[in-house]
């Protein structure tokens, strides 16, 4: 089997760099030429999570602009240990890497569809980038916008988080000292557990009292055939708005993405760091040379 080269973001000659959040690559191959016209080449991300991504690539500081919808990437300071906790083990912060940023996540952000539509970052992008900006979009990761049902789900978590700050001391408690077990016993279980088929750890999650990661109430509900539809769905929602944005882009213009997403591949749903799950490591690279009437 070939090796997959390695993404290349500073070594590459653009002034445009288009990041698909959690984009994986053979959807995108099947999608972006009813959009985009370019060399589309099959790269390995240095990452499989956007902090992974953004700590491995960005190691110094950069003459380069930075639009985000991805709040990792932010111009408040503050650092991935704070976002991710202090177990993170890193403190990189975009503020250190990039000469400016535009904070897309809290500006654009939209409260009805709980993301920061594709549209509104497109419409901060015409009116904010100049040559050597990253432009980094957060579809086609979820929630879905095309998916109704993830609203539902969203909604119902919400609710769910709301109940328990409002929770008696004594319940809360118990709570947390299941969640102390838990952790203090991970090392002797943690292994077999991710080698189960994903919906025997849902069940065994919901018998022993956790919440199931949002993937699970989303996937039973609706189904692996409509989370992957609904993924392309975003996809193209997303590849509409770059196409839009190219028009308006002066100069060099590629698109990638920082990770790839696993939909029920290898056992795997979404995204996580130090994977060897090609799923989420394999991700396009498009030199952009023009857009589709």
């Amino acid at each position: 089997m070939t090796e997959l080269e390695m993404q290349d973001v500073h070594g590459t000659d653009w002034d445009y760099l288009i990041v698909l959040d959690a984009c994986r690559y053979d959807y995108f191959e099947e999608h972006y030429d009813d959009f985009l016209e370019g060399e589309l080449k099959k790269k390995r991300s240095k990452g499989t999570q956007t902090p992974e991504w953004l700590r491995k690539t960005f190691t110094t500081r950069y003459n380069y602009k930075y639009i985000s919808a991805n709040a990792f990437a932010n111009s408040l300071g503050m650092g991935l240990d704070e976002l991710m906790g202090e177990d993170y083990g890193s403190d990189w912060t975009a503020s250190r890497k990039f000469t400016e940023i535009i904070d897309s996540w809290q500006r654009d952000w939209s409260d009805e569809v709980h993301t920061v539509p594709p549209e509104n970052i497109t419409d901060t992008a015409i009116e904010e980038a100049s040559p050597k900006t990253v432009i980094h979009y957060i579809q086609p990761h979820r929630p879905y916008i095309s998916s109704p049902v993830e609203e539902k789900n969203l909604n119902i978590l919400k609710n769910n988080v709301q109940q328990n700050e409002e929770t008696d001391e004594e319940v809360y408690d118990k709570d947390s000292l299941k969640r102390r077990i838990i952790e203090k016993t991970r090392p002797a279980w943690n292994k077999f557990f991710w080698k189960l088929p994903y919906r025997t750890r849902w069940k065994i999650k919901d018998l022993i009292g956790l919440e199931n990661p949002h993937w699970g109430s989303l996937v039973t509900e609706i189904g692996e055939e409509k989370v992957h539809e609904y993924y392309q769905k975003d996809l193209r929602m997303a590849l509409e708005q770059v196409k839009r944005l190219v028009k308006e882009l002066d100069g060099k213009v590629v698109v990638t993405a920082d990770h790839g997403e696993a939909l029920g591949e290898h056992n795997d749903w979404g995204h996580s760091e130090n994977t060897n799950n090609p799923y989420m490591y394999t991700v396009p690279w498009l030199e952009v040379k023009g857009v589709k009437d």
